[in-house]
């Protein structure tokens, strides 16, 4: 893991990020990651990344919603979120080809601890087939398991998790996370899965990345997906939350992505609090601009910290953090 946005001196926006500036500083909120890196007998470059909600999601779900900006994804129990507003297991995200994997890994892990005759499990995916030959099984329930085991409040970003062998804007891609202090203890969160964007498109912090960096890029396709992963400890329903998760997509036409036919953009948003909001307009204003500023600063940190990666197809190369740090110096 290479460092962070904030760890080389930049910043974006105006609100501050608390401790961590993570998603599990949101309170109740942890993150998993078991990570596939192997040679043989292919090239695997995968991994599945658990975000649990709370510890007793499934006996008190959490109020959710979601959002699709493209919907070229092949997600898993979006239907019911959208139906019931809730969320009763923890999320996990992998790899396109290994969705079926990751469903029944949660039920697996749910099975052995509730009794139960139907589930809703949560799973989100990216295509890595560039770098991970996608079409071997490489995933199974084991690693989901594991994942959910080892959730914590402190995890890694970049090529880590489900984020691998992810790419994004022709560089390196992966996981990246930020937060943002609302007012007295309260707390929004994000969790980036990044594999999306061209590399003519990108620009940070209002400076073009093409005008700057001349080798080193991933010249492919501009399909790709992002999964936007939102949470907080604001009381909010199921509606208020759908507002939430469209503003998230700001922030990619924002680092310039104007969004591709073959795109997934998939944001699903929770709150750990239950109730309705009855806040002031100016506290959804500043709900807006928090999930905004951390979903722009978890993409750049799947930027900064993923490390060059050699795969299936080719290599990933490291995006260059140089000539941001000079132009903002």
């Amino acid at each position: 893991m290479r460092k962070r946005f904030r760890q080389l001196g930049l910043s974006f926006g105006t609100l501050n990020p608390a401790t961590k500036n993570l998603i599990t500083d949101v309170p109740k909120v942890k993150v998993g990651h078991v990570t596939l890196f192997s040679d043989k007998p292919t090239i695997v470059r995968t991994g599945v990344t658990a975000i649990i909600p709370s510890e007793d999601v499934f006996q008190s779900p959490v109020t959710a919603a979601y959002s699709t900006l493209n919907g070229f994804g092949k997600s898993i129990g979006l239907l019911q979120i959208e139906e019931l507003g809730q969320i009763e297991t923890p999320i996990v995200l992998t790899n396109t080809l290994s969705v079926g994997y990751a469903f029944q890994g949660i039920v697996q892990y749910m099975g052995s601890r509730f009794k139960f005759r139907t589930l809703n499990p949560v799973v989100g995916e990216c295509n890595d087939g560039f770098l991970n030959d996608i079409l071997y099984p490489s995933v199974n329930q084991k690693h989901v398991i594991e994942a959910i085991e080892s959730a914590s409040e402190n995890f890694e970003l970049g090529s880590v998790g489900a984020g691998t062998g992810m790419i994004c804007f022709g560089f390196k891609g992966g996981i990246g996370s930020s937060s943002r202090i609302l007012k007295k203890d309260r707390i929004l969160g994000v969790l980036v899965l990044a594999n999306f964007g061209a590399f003519d498109d990108l620009h940070i912090l209002g400076t073009k990345a093409a005008d700057h960096i001349k080798t080193g890029i991933l010249k492919r396709q501009t399909n790709g997906s992002i999964i936007i992963i939102v949470a907080t400890n604001v009381a909010l329903d199921s509606r208020q939350l759908k507002r939430l998760s469209r503003h998230s997509f700001l922030a990619l036409g924002m680092l310039g992505a104007p969004g591709y036919h073959s795109s997934g953009d998939i944001c699903i948003a929770f709150s750990t609090e239950k109730g309705y909001s009855e806040e002031s307009i100016d506290f959804f204003d500043l709900l807006f601009r928090a999930v905004v500023e951390c979903t722009y600063e978890a993409i750049c940190d799947a930027l900064f910290c993923a490390e060059t990666t050699d795969g299936f197809l080719g290599k990933a190369q490291a995006m260059p953090t140089n000539w941001i740090r000079r132009l903002q110096s």
